[in-house]
């Protein structure tokens, strides 16, 4: 089975993402940059879409000591890891274009996010 990889074009750069399979980033389906984020769960909310634990293979071999999982799972989890590679990629790319803000435009941001602004 061939790895996944991706490629980013911009307008400037290209960017190449490939699945290091023995890279523990590769090998789970609980992405760093997926499901809810931490200002959500902060505060309170439960993340009801958290994925599903990747399937085991049945009856394998005990001797080694070492899970295996089905190809589909092995998928799953190359892709999440993919994911995260380009999530935290264009998030670096888009926080080194952005412009400084004073602290009252920080601030109204903050209230906006935190549900508190004033009609």
């Amino acid at each position: 089975m061939s790895l996944p990889h991706a490629t980013y074009t911009g307008p400037k750069s290209t960017h190449e993402f490939e699945v290091d399979p023995s890279d523990p980033r590769y090998q789970t389906t609980e992405g760093r940059t997926t499901g809810a984020s931490d200002y959500v769960l902060k505060q309170g909310h439960q993340d009801v879409d958290k994925p599903s634990d990747p399937k085991k293979v049945d009856n394998v071999n005990s001797k080694t000591g070492i899970d295996q999982y089905t190809t589909l799972s092995q998928l799953r989890m190359q892709l999440t890891g993919l994911q995260d590679d380009i999530n935290e990629y264009l998030t670096e790319k888009i926080n080194h274009v952005k412009k400084p803000r004073n602290s009252k435009q920080e601030q109204e941001i903050n209230d906006l996010l935190d549900g508190s602004e004033e009609t």
